[in-house]
């Protein structure tokens, strides 16, 4: 009888053990990556603005370090370098959150700028969001801007309307929560 118990008794109890030895480990090496700049979305903000010291707005009401996002679907994080504010955020375009960008708000509240941090969209069709002569009419979008003046990239319906979803999701953020942004308010 006891040697029927004792190999999965021995089994069991190597088990708890390296089990609390994971955590422990976890517990002392976990680095919390929430609100950092990540290379990528520092060289998209160097892209749109220059150098800067840029960084995250932290939501200072949560628990953890959570991003402000300001309630808005598909904001990902608010990031400022005192005088500029990026947005990242994800839109749907024809892929579910296909277009993963970057917009620059300028002080004025109107764009000046547009980086991909990533993008899953149909190659050769949805991707031609990203060429100049359609992020060209993005640039100066404002509140005031009417979507139906900004035309769409051909065969890529979706992906342009998710860009302009995304582009007006961004200057209504900022317009709202300008004060709060740059911690006025």
């Amino acid at each position: 009888m006891k040697e029927a118990i004792m190999p999965p008794l021995v089994l069991t109890l190597v088990c708890v053990i390296v089990s609390a030895l994971l955590v422990f480990a976890h517990d002392k090496t976990y680095v919390d990556t929430t609100g950092v700049m990540t290379d990528r979305l520092e060289s998209c903000c160097e892209e749109i603005f220059g150098e800067g010291d840029y960084h995250i707005l932290l939501d200072s009401t949560a628990e953890k370090k959570t991003p402000l996002t300001f309630g808005t679907d598909g904001v990902k994080s608010v990031i400022v370098d005192g005088e500029n504010c990026l947005i990242e955020l994800e839109q749907d375009g024809y892929a579910k959150d296909g277009l993963h960008l970057l917009i620059g708000i300028d002080q004025t509240g109107r764009i000046a700028g547009i980086s991909f941090v990533g993008i899953g969209e149909t190659p050769g069709v949805g991707t031609k969001v990203q060429q100049d002569s359609f992020l060209s009419q993005l640039i100066g979008y404002g509140t005031d801007t009417n979507d139906a003046d900004i035309d769409s990239v051909t065969a890529a319906t979706f992906s342009s309307k998710g860009m302009k979803q995304a582009c007006r999701k961004a200057v209504e953020l900022y317009a709202a929560n300008k004060e709060a942004i740059f911690g006025e308010g």
